[in-house]
Formats: structure tokens, C-alpha cells, sequence
């Protein structure tokens, strides 16, 4: 019979490892917020610009495409949040 996995066995990582990934972890943060804060505003100028005088359909491709780059973010920030709790929960 071949072996069966059991629930809930936690992964071990070495320390070297955990250090690594937390040091990931640490320098993502930053870069994450500046990338995630560029979208929200590109998002809000592509609105802006529907009231002014700008094609009202080139605004709408700006907002639409900045509206893509925030949901891939917010994904991308999911699982670096699930990441750091894996690292610190290793400690």
C-alpha cells in the first residue's frame, strides 16, 4: 500500500532558508506599496482625464488597464502576505 500524506504536516525549512525569506519578504514591502500606489494613481488619472477634453474612450483604455495592474497587485500582496506568514511562522 503506498503511504498516505497526513493533514496538517508542516514543511521544514532550514534557517538559512527562513533568513533568506524573510530578507524577501522585508524588501518586497516597499517596492510592492510604490508599484501598487503608481497603479491607484495612473487608475485615478485615467478618470480624471474622462472630464476633460481627452478622447473619452482613450481615458477609459487608461483607467481600464491601471484597473488590471491593481487587481494583479492585490494578488501579487496576497501572497506575499501568505509568504511572510510561512517565514515567521517558521521561527
Amino acid at each position: 500500500m503506498p503511504a498516505q500524506k497526513r493533514a496538517g504536516k508542516r514543511l521544514r525549512v532550514s534557517n538559512a532558508t527562513t533568513r533568506k525569506l524573510t530578507a524577501l519578504c522585508l524588501d518586497m514591502e516597499d517596492k510592492l506599496d510604490r508599484a501598487t500606489d503608481a497603479a491607484r494613481a495612473l487608475h485615478l488619472m485615467g478618470h480624471g482625464l474622462k472630464l476633460s477634453a481627452v478622447d473619452a474612450e482613450e481615458s477609459s483604455a487608461i483607467a481600464a488597464v491601471a484597473w488590471i495592474a491593481c487587481e494583479r497587485l492585490d494578488t501579487l500582496r496576497r501572497a506575499w502576505r501568505n509568504l511572510c506568514k510561512f517565514t515567521l511562522g517558521e521561527r
